[in-house]
């Protein structure tokens, strides 16, 4: 977990974020899609929220 810098989480947080919209844009529904990638951002978010890392 050490090796994970916080930029990269925050990096990866903003990609999903905009998949998010992206695909709520274009279905405009909840699909297995949209699911899955607020499931990724869930991941992403308690990873960042239950550690506390450095970037060197």
């Amino acid at each position: 977990m050490a090796a994970v810098c916080i930029e990269l989480v925050l990096r990866q947080i903003e990609e999903l974020r905009q998949q998010l919209n992206e695909q709520y844009k274009h279905d405009s529904a909840i699909t297995p899609e949209l699911v899955e990638l607020s499931a990724k951002l869930d991941q992403l978010l308690n990873k960042l929220h239950h550690s506390s890392f450095e970037c060197n």
